[in-house]
């Protein structure tokens, strides 16, 4: 076909964007798809992160690129080290020992319950201290694991959403606009009834997964807009058979609960910027028919940008329950950052953006999820989460 009347081109990304929900422990899957996105030879150039994504992303935008990875597998490490002597109990009980474990003791370099809490017998508390854990163990580990000197001038650009308690209004902090300090993250993470809420500028924030789990919107109604790869890992399967148990009603309410209807947020988006394309061209062909026309000025509304969306989602490992979010084990741990990087290196080998994109379309969705029904697989190979991390150097180096 003549180069003039071809109406398909391949529109190359010019930056690379991860989007990464909450989920708790289901957050090593996206380790481990950062570090395939690392093998492949990219570093992102945009994190937009909620509660566990906001906490990988500020290990990932607070690091120099050499550092990066250190700084996850360190992180990881700490939250699968557990309590002391707990892994010889759990060979015997199984997993169900270590998540009680975790509720009753907490997380090393994560949170710790409260000593008698007022605010655990309904009593009135300060807000800051209106909820079960403390998460001062995790401010620590910020601070240690994160250059925030580095994140405010760091070339990948961070976005966390937390919801406002007072307005229930979502908001992003996001590092181009100002400067992101720990309680930042803190403030995307703050999941009541467990967490206290965070205080920043005289307002009250919870994490922002309570009100929306998925981060696409604020990617795409970000100005200017170019042409994007999106790598988006769900955490929570869309997928599953009906429930017949106590267990299965639990987990499958809380997976709907936080997968935030990703699919439909998807199609959503994809059909604005569609109508976007559009007005781009209409705009176009009313210019070179009439410049002066009074409709001119709308063509603002239009955008010519494509964005190719890398859809992969968290397998269900065997015998996962409504606890899996507080899944530390490093078995478990080491699995899903195995599963991460399987799954993100399979995509991005295909390199599925070199397709040829209709001008009207402006969102590619390439699906690479698996449904969660057959995805429960028995073994999976063991990551590199778990491995001791190896003597630091400094970030500002």
């Amino acid at each position: 076909m003549p180069a003039a009347h071809k109406t398909t081109t391949v529109i190359e990304p010019r930056r690379t964007i991860l989007v990464f929900q909450g989920g708790g422990a289901l957050g090593a899957y996206q380790a481990g798809v950062f570090e395939a996105l690392v093998e492949s030879g990219r570093q992102p150039d945009w994190v937009v992160g909620t509660s566990i994504g906001a906490i990988n992303g500020a290990l990932i935008a607070g690091n120099p690129p050499e550092y990066r990875l250190a700084r996850l597998r360190e992180f990881w490490h700490l939250m699968s080290k557990g309590v002391g002597g707990l892994d010889v109990w759990e060979a015997l009980f199984g997993a169900t020992l270590r998540n009680l474990a975790t509720l009753t003791f907490g997380v090393p370099g994560f949170f710790a319950p409260r000593s008698f809490p007022s605010f655990a017998f309904n009593l009135p508390a300060a807000p800051g201290l209106a909820s079960f854990y403390s998460v001062e163990l995790l401010a620590k580990t910020l601070a240690e694991l994160v250059d925030f000197d580095y994140l405010a001038q760091s070339p990948v650009r961070l976005s966390v959403g937390a919801v406002d308690v007072e307005s229930a209004q979502l908001v992003y902090f996001d590092s181009k606009q100002e400067t992101l300090q720990p309680a930042h993250i803190l403030a995307s993470g703050a999941l009541p009834p467990a967490f206290p809420t965070v205080e920043i500028g005289g307002r009250y924030y919870w994490d922002g997964g309570i009100y929306s789990n998925t981060s696409l919107d604020w990617i795409l109604h970000d100005q200017p807009r170019d042409h994007s790869l999106c790598i988006f890992p769900t955490l929570w399967p869309q997928q599953d058979q009906a429930p017949r148990a106590l267990g299965d009603v639990l987990r499958r309410e809380k997976e709907i609960q936080f997968a935030s209807r990703a699919d439909t947020i998807i199609e959503m988006e994809r059909e604005m910027h569609r109508m976007r394309h559009a007005i781009n061209l209409l705009a176009r062909a009313l210019a070179e028919h009439d410049k002066d026309s009074p409709l001119i000025p709308l063509a603002c509304m239009g955008c010519g940008s494509v964005f190719h969306v890398i859809h992969l989602e968290a397998p269900r490992l065997p015998k996962e329950d409504q606890t899996k979010d507080i899944e530390f084990a490093p078995a478990r741990v080491g699995q899903r950052w195995a599963a991460g990087r399987a799954d993100a290196g399979r995509a991005l080998a295909a390199k599925p953006w070199m397709i040829e994109v209709p001008p009207t379309e402006g969102v590619m969705v390439h699906d690479f999820s698996r449904p969660s029904v057959v995805a429960a697989r028995q073994a999976l190979p063991q990551g590199p989460a778990c491995a001791p991390p190896r003597a630091r150097k400094s970030a500002t180096r």
